[in-house]
């Protein structure tokens, strides 16, 4: 979010820790960029609880 670098994470670590997360549903699995420590938002997945999450929705 912060410089706009990207990542690919695999699905099945996003899927994981959106298992292990005990956190709010309407925030997604989210991980620090290796290049700035900012945060970063999935262009879209859907959770675990059906949720759907896509970057077109934050900005």
């Amino acid at each position: 979010m912060t410089c706009h670098e990207e990542e690919e994470i695999p699905s099945e670590v996003v899927r994981e820790f959106d298992l292990m997360d005990g956190g709010d549903p309407t925030v997604p699995p989210q991980f620090r960029c290796e290049q700035c420590g900012g945060e970063m938002y999935p262009a879209y997945y859907k959770g675990v609880h059906g949720q759907e999450y896509k970057l077109s929705d934050v900005h």
